[in-house]
């Protein structure tokens, strides 16, 4: 199945922001070198070295961004099921959960960097630990909205604890984890961005933060443009996952 491409009234918001853009930047409201005109930005984007910068910077962001979000999900997702079926698992590390939830994951970059340095192992850790807890609270979540009917039928069948949880508790919770596999998909790309502006040495993050720096807006603006268009794709990317994960 491939992804849904966005109907032509979808486009109309975009549309009308573009616009308004455009008329802000020819009106003089706002000074040339703060706000360009859009299409002076694509220009730069379509420009062969600096479209390639950003191509380059970008997949680098990409690869990390996916990198801890992966790492999230193979770990939050059956440690949240676990929790959620635990009662006393859950009263002992709930309190934890609850305190490390809160903490912004921007506040964790000086530990990464003491302990990892600066570089993609430091930006994957923050990713990784910004992205685990709307997966693991959602896998929580779904763990507990289990039938109990069902549950009992597997008893009776004398089913093993892994089979319940592989054939029962996982798919019943699948609606839940993907929810909370979306939210942390964002929350990833959003993080390695972070982390790079404020503690990295190349990627999309860096070279935004570099190109304002030096006072390249158009390049500036061309660099944030990529991550919306990324996080875009991301999006249609996850939603035809979903379908074909969570078909019922």
């Amino acid at each position: 199945m491939t992804p849904r491409l966005p109907r032509p009234r979808s486009l109309l918001g975009i549309g009308a922001f573009l616009i308004l853009w455009e008329i802000l930047a020819a009106s003089g409201l706002a000074p040339e070198n703060y706000l360009p005109p859009f299409h002076e930005i694509l220009l730069v984007m379509a420009d062969p070295d600096t479209g390639l910068a950003i191509l380059t910077q970008s997949l680098a962001t990409l690869t990390r961004a996916l990198a801890g979000y992966f790492i999230a999900a193979l770990l939050a997702v059956p440690l949240g099921i676990f929790l959620g079926r635990s009662p006393l698992a859950a009263e002992i590390f709930g309190p934890l959960i609850e305190f490390l939830r809160p903490l912004p994951s921007s506040a964790i970059i000086p530990v990464a960097l003491l302990f990892l340095g600066l570089g993609t192992k430091m930006i994957i850790f923050v990713v990784a630990f910004g992205a685990t807890w709307p997966i693991l609270v959602a896998a929580m979540q779904g763990a507990r909205h289990v039938d109990p009917i069902m549950m009992d039928v597997a008893r009776l069948l004398r089913l093993g604890k892994t089979r319940i949880n592989l054939e029962i508790v996982l798919p019943a919770a699948m609606p839940f984890v993907m929810g909370g596999l979306r939210t942390s998909l964002a929350v990833s790309l959003i993080l390695a961005v972070t982390a790079e502006m404020l503690a990295g040495n190349n990627g999309i993050g860096f070279f935004i933060l570099d190109m304002e720096r030096a006072f390249r807006v158009k390049e500036m603006y061309a660099g944030i443009l990529s991550i919306g268009i990324l996080g875009y794709l991301l999006n249609l990317g996850f939603e035809s996952i979903e379908k074909k994960v969570v078909y019922w």
